[in-house]
């Protein structure tokens, strides 16, 4: 059978590629934003201990604040794109 830990790691290993290889940063954003969760699911799953809760629960937060990030700068581009198509 195979563990949740290695699904996600075959998660994170494959977006990671396609986060070297993608060229459209709409993409490049979302990849980043899955291996972020993805680490912070590794963490909490490997360390079994209260450090690694604590450590899991930091990558979470931050892979959070990563996505908030991540829409808003989407967000951002397409209204300069706007901007740029009315001028």
């Amino acid at each position: 059978m195979i563990s949740a830990q290695a699904v996600m790691a075959a998660i994170v290993i494959l977006m990671s590629l396609r986060l070297l290889v993608a060229r459209d940063l709409y993409a490049q954003m979302l990849y980043l934003n899955v291996v972020g969760f993805g680490l912070a699911g590794l963490v909490a799953t490997t360390w079994r201990t209260d450090m690694g809760l604590i450590a899991a629960l930091c990558v979470f937060i931050f892979s959070t604040l990563e996505s908030n990030a991540v829409s808003y700068t989407i967000r951002k581009i397409e209204e300069i794109r706007r901007a740029g198509e009315l001028d």
